[in-house]
């Protein structure tokens, strides 16, 4: 019977996570066509500031070490304020359970969609809040940590996710600057939530004991805000339609198979510039996507996740103690530790826009991964000797360098993560990896703290000694992530161009180069020579099945239908648009389903009657790039990028 109810267990959690199909009825469709509906149409860009202002609201997670201090003189009595290291441990629940429900409810989002995932989030973390106050009102500590650390955490992390998902599928062709915009906000939340926060409970309360609101008010007043912004913010929140791409990437594409295409006419091999758009081609592009389980058990995901909790650890400790350092080290002031606490937040804002920015640019995130845990080493080195000597300017200059490059690695993991497994998969996989920043918080925060706690024991006259030990046990897991990232396989052709006799491993180089070992010898191969082995190997994928990626939509009665994307589904040389946004005539569908030749739509979209949509909806404009069906004038009217 047990083994029954494991088996059965087991079959569940498979399935979650092999169905991420999001089912949506055409008059759902019809409806996200508007933001409001007959006065204003959606449009892909408003995605962008509804999930800064959600990641804002969530980026309130980062300034918790301001409540420390005033928490455990409100539970535990005045102590001068002076750190007791019990607070902070809410931050490291609410961290774990963050990761945990993006990790358990990712595909959940996936297949119900960000709407959803938005209001479920915004109503956890509401009430998170509302729990906390009533435990610091009550003086019962346990509270706190099952308010905001349980609820607080869960609705936390579902909110985070929803507006990242539905962005990398949006912005197939800038994943990098989707994604940082996407968790900028998240920094942006540290830098104005200390100041609400130290204004609402009462400045210096922690050592004077000196009220305006209180503990208690400052989390109703302050979730209620949060509640309202992310409620609002999340009906804006909206998948792409079926068939959805810009510039021959969607939603299944991996990065290094947007630009593989092969003439359906003969196995001679083009590159995405040299055919003219009269020419049928077949897109290989979906024999190179992956489904979430494939993700998931791939090396090279657990390659990346391991080196994401290496780039992260450090600045997630040094966020969670900053304003404690800057008080019981330095000596200074509540509002002047709330001021640094800012600045650490304005600094890993940057990092999430500028890192991101500079992926996109240069076409790859896993350097800038190398040269984020490079530097982060370095400063590791450099922090015990600026506490011992009290210099404050180096001891800031060292965090905020660590927190830039904790920003950036945020701002860059959902694009990596779309580049190497499909935006299709982000959502769930982002929610895994979040796993490693709670790993990196729950243990790492537990050690940090055991430590700090027995060399003040050890050390009680001495507060420069507090941290010495902490942050050189960091440097470990951190110099292990940097030659890890080294050796992740980022590039398509490292994955799949098929070994030579012999080979034992290849190596890509910082020049580009593919390096080839096979026994004791060692060959570096021309780009001439790696080119013609992957267009030989691409031509031997062309007499096998393609995989069929699947969007359903939902008809009225019940039916569903499908929308795939293989090779009895291929696309024109304009990225699946014959004739404006059509389909070639081997993509014809049934009468009901039939493309128009002149605008691509019969019925508009390709719908029956019910979404029948008025000549006025048609375009002509004629473009190779790939379009957007959501633009400012509805699915009809289609807007070329």
């Amino acid at each position: 019977m047990a083994c029954c109810k494991g088996n059965r267990v087991g079959r569940c959690i498979t399935n979650h996570y092999q169905d991420t199909t999001f089912v949506r009825s055409e008059r759902q469709l019809e409806w996200e066509r508007w933001l409001i509906p007959g006065l204003i149409p959606f449009t892909r860009y408003l995605l962008m500031p509804a999930s800064v202002l959600i990641q804002m609201c969530c980026g309130s997670l980062y300034a918790w070490s301001g409540f420390n201090l005033p928490i455990e003189r409100k539970i535990y009595g005045p102590n001068g304020g002076k750190d007791r290291a019990i607070a902070v441990n809410v931050f490291y629940v609410a961290v774990a359970i963050f990761a945990i429900s993006a990790a358990v409810l990712g595909p959940w989002l996936e297949r119900r969609g960000p709407l959803r995932g938005g209001l479920l989030g915004a109503s956890l973390f509401y009430f998170g809040n509302l729990l906390t106050a009533l435990g610091v009102y009550l003086n019962i500590m346990p509270l706190v940590y099952i308010g905001y650390g349980v609820f607080g955490g869960a609705g936390l992390g579902i909110c985070y996710i929803a507006p990242i998902s539905p962005l990398q599928k949006w912005f197939p062709e800038m994943r990098g600057v989707a994604a940082g915009l996407a968790v900028c906000g998240f920094g942006a939340g540290s830098i104005f939530s200390p100041f609400t926060q130290n204004a609402l409970i009462g400045k210096d309360y922690a050592k004077t004991g000196t009220v305006f609101l209180g503990i208690e008010l400052t989390f109703v007043i302050l979730g209620s805000c949060y509640f309202v912004v992310m409620g609002l913010c999340s009906i804006i929140l909206r998948m792409p339609p079926p068939g959805y791409h810009v510039r021959g990437i969607n939603i299944h594409t991996v990065k290094g198979a947007e630009m593989v295409y092969v003439k359906s006419s003969g196995m001679e091999l083009t590159s995405s510039t040299d055919v003219k758009p009269t020419l049928p081609v077949l897109d290989h592009s979906a024999y190179f996507s992956m489904t979430l389980m494939e993700s998931l058990q791939s090396y090279q995901y657990w390659m990346i996740y391991f080196m994401f909790l290496g780039a992260e650890i450090t600045g997630l400790l040094i966020i969670s103690k900053i304003q404690s350092i800057a008080s019981n080290q330095f000596g200074r002031t509540a509002n002047e530790a709330a001021s640094i606490n800012s600045g650490l937040g304005g600094m890993n804002l940057l990092g999430r826009l500028i890192l991101p920015l500079i992926s996109d640019l240069l076409g790859a995130r896993k350097p800038l991964y190398c040269l984020s845990l490079a530097v982060q080493a370095i400063c590791l080195g450099c922090l015990p000797s600026a506490l011992a000597n009290h210099s404050f300017g180096g001891t800031l200059a060292c965090a905020f360098i660590i927190g830039f490059f904790y920003g950036g690695g945020f701002g860059m993991i959902p694009a990596f993560l779309a580049d190497q497994f499909g935006a299709k998969n982000v959502g769930a996989t982002h929610g895994v990896i979040l796993t490693a920043w709670a790993i990196a918080a729950v243990c790492g925060g537990l050690i940090f703290t055991a430590v700090y706690n027995a060399q003040s024991h050890i050390y009680p006259n001495d507060v420069s000694m507090w941290y010495n030990l902490d942050f050189r046990w960091i440097l470990a897991p951190v110099l292990f992530s940097f030659l890890l990232s080294l050796f992740i396989p980022a590039n398509l052709r490292d994955r799949k161009l098929p070994r030579a006799p012999g080979e034992t491993f290849r190596y890509r180089f910082i020049n580009g180069r593919l390096i080839r070992f096979t026994g004791c010898k060692v060959h570096m191969l021309t780009a001439a020579e790696e080119e013609a082995e992957w267009q030989t190997y691409l031509a031997g994928l062309s007499n096998l099945p393609q995989s069929k990626p699947v969007e359903v939509v939902s008809s009225e009665n019940g039916h569903s239908r499908e929308y795939g994307h293989s090779s009895e589904y291929n696309h024109s040389r304009e990225y699946g648009h014959s004739r404006e946004y059509g389909h070639s005539s081997e993509y014809n569908h049934s009468s009901e389903y039939n493309h128009s030749r002149e605008y691509g739509h019969s019925r508009e979209y390709g719908h029956s009657s019910e979404y029948n949509h008025s000549s006025e909806y048609n375009h002509s404009r004629h473009s190779g790039n790939g379009v957007d069906p959501f633009s400012q004038n509805g699915f009809g009217k289609v807007q070329v990028y």
